[in-house]
């Protein structure tokens, strides 16, 4: 049966996967849907450290976001990597593959996964923010799409089919991952 665990009490108890693992993180702009999903893979960790920006792992990576946008967005014309801070994901629309829902919000989706060398930080907020860890389990592919899906619908308000949509589309990316994969 597949397992999370806030990444921050995981942290707390030394219960971090070194061997691989998922952290799936979101962060949630308040009053809007804007919201930003980050999947991140590692294996052989060599260190997990606790710094004001958040938990460091010194490992290789490998990592895909998911950007929901709402329909009244006005910089929906800029692309993504070029959004000021707390808006940004490290792709332009050609990169993506753009899920439009019910509700005219924009769901972005990377086609391809970004690699991370040497060290990676899950950032730490204080509000309108989570993180866990995903521990490696054979089904922890069935889990993190279920919790994708299950978030966007009830943080985002995205539909139960889109939300459903959405969650496939990541997990294919996730997927694609070479860092490390779930049996």
């Amino acid at each position: 049966m597949a397992q999370a665990t806030a990444l921050i009490k995981a942290y707390m108890e030394g219960t971090i996967p070194d061997n691989g693992g998922f952290v799936l993180s979101a962060v949630f702009d308040p009053g809007s849907i804007y919201s930003i999903y980050e999947c991140t893979a590692y294996r052989n960790v060599k260190d997990v450290t606790r710094t004001p920006d958040g938990i460091v792992f010194k490992s290789d990576g490998n990592r895909t976001h998911m950007l929901v946008e709402p329909p009244i967005y006005p910089l929906k014309h800029i692309e993504p990597v070029n959004r000021d801070d707390g808006h940004a994901i490290p792709y332009r629309f050609n990169e993506l593959t753009i899920l439009t829902g019910k509700k005219s919000e924009k769901i972005m989706v990377p086609e391809e996964p970004r690699m991370l060398y040497t060290s990676f930080t899950i950032a730490d907020r204080r509000s309108d923010y989570f993180a866990y860890v995903f521990y490696p389990t054979p089904d922890v592919y069935v889990a993190i799409k279920k919790f994708l899906a299950d978030s966007l619908y009830n943080d985002c308000n995205i539909s139960k089919q889109d939300s459903i949509e959405a969650a496939t589309a990541m997990l294919a990316t996730i997927k694609k991952f070479v860092i490390w994969k779930a049996d």
